[in-house]
């Protein structure tokens, strides 16, 4: 029997809600005052057999993730983790106790916030198909030469942010996101709080007006453990 598991938590005193993850509902394996967040007969060679499958894997446990994560604070796991047999789980609990319990502190009711930038484009030529020879080039020359000004405002508004951003979250973590351009910051914040403003918010896209800046929900702290 094979278990897959999801997240790591400090056992709260009240039960928890258990979401059903890829077959059957989750459960919690626990070690003294920290616990394992698992699913009993999931294999994971099933998994990958095909994209389907995977995909749909994929965010089943990244729901059952944010599940739980809206009940108590969890040392979330990336995709596919798993052990054999319970006492694998239990003996992994025990040898690794003391810097789970470290961990446990650092995000004890935090949250992680992405914060996503944009950037603007710039406006594409003015229509000049009526004008001819000198003209025509200058025009040309001259777009060239606005477009080149704008990318430059633009890398140094995002240089100027990065600082501005660092001053309040040193341990912030940048991204580049996989579609071309687009940065994000990875912010770790108390939960119980507006923490990250309207006015910071404000602040930021003042200075960074050659971006748009879109903030996410509370996520799993995945970039902090």
């Amino acid at each position: 029997m094979s278990f897959y598991i999801y997240a790591f938590l400090y056992l709260p005193k009240s039960s928890l809600e258990l979401p059903k993850g890829m077959e059957r509902e989750v459960e919690l394996i626990s070690y003294q005052n920290i616990a394992a967040v698992a699913e009993a007969n999931v294999s994971i060679e099933a998994i990958q057999e095909t994209d389907e499958k995977l995909i749909q894997a994929v965010l089943i446990h990244d729901s059952v993730v944010r599940k739980i994560f809206q009940q108590v604070s969890i040392l979330p796991l990336r995709f596919g983790n798993s052990f054999a047999v319970v006492e694998d789980i239990i003996n992994h609990l025990q040898n690794n106790q003391q810097q789970y319990l470290r961990i446990f502190t650092q995000i004890e009711q935090k949250a992680e916030y992405t914060v996503t930038f944009t950037p603007a484009s710039y406006p594409s030529a003015p229509e000049i198909s009526n004008v001819r020879g000198k003209a025509y080039l200058l025009a040309k020359k001259q777009h060239f030469q606005q477009q080149q000004a704008f990318q430059a405002k633009q890398r140094q508004q995002w240089e100027n942010i990065r600082q501005l951003i660092l001053k309040d979250y040193p341990k912030a973590v940048f991204k580049d996101s996989k579609e071309r351009g687009i940065r994000q910051v990875h912010l770790l914040a108390n939960r119980d709080s507006e923490v990250i403003t309207t006015q910071q918010l404000q602040t930021w896209q003042t200075e960074c007006s050659y971006w748009q800046i879109t903030l996410s929900e509370q996520l799993p702290p995945y970039h902090f453990v």
